[in-house]
């Protein structure tokens, strides 16, 4: 993870960080550690940085420029979700019927 956007996101988020460490579950140190790089968090607790900063974890990972995530399940449509969940289940047919209405 880079440390100067974890730093910097967590700033333009107005959050300090105790406040991050408290939404976290996490003591206020262990940001700091990550902030100076003494230490690099894990999968699931940089998806929680992620989701806790809206931001996307490429971003935070320095991956990609764009800091928007990609996508937001929890603003999903009704017919997105289903259309998502046809994909998934290697039915590309049966999502294409719930784009055309059919």
């Amino acid at each position: 993870m880079r440390k100067d956007r974890l730093q910097a996101t967590r700033v333009k988020s107005g959050y300090t960080q105790e406040a991050l460490a408290e939404i976290l579950g996490i003591e206020k140190k262990q940001i700091s550690r990550w902030e100076t790089g003494t230490v690099v968090p894990g999968g699931e607790k940089l998806a929680e940085i992620a989701r806790a900063l809206s931001v996307s974890a490429d971003y935070l990972l320095g991956l990609s420029d764009d800091p928007t995530p990609q996508l937001k399940v929890d603003n999903l449509t009704d017919k997105e979700r289903a259309v998502l969940q046809a994909m998934r289940r290697g039915e590309p047919m049966e999502a294409v019927k719930i784009i055309s209405g059919g």
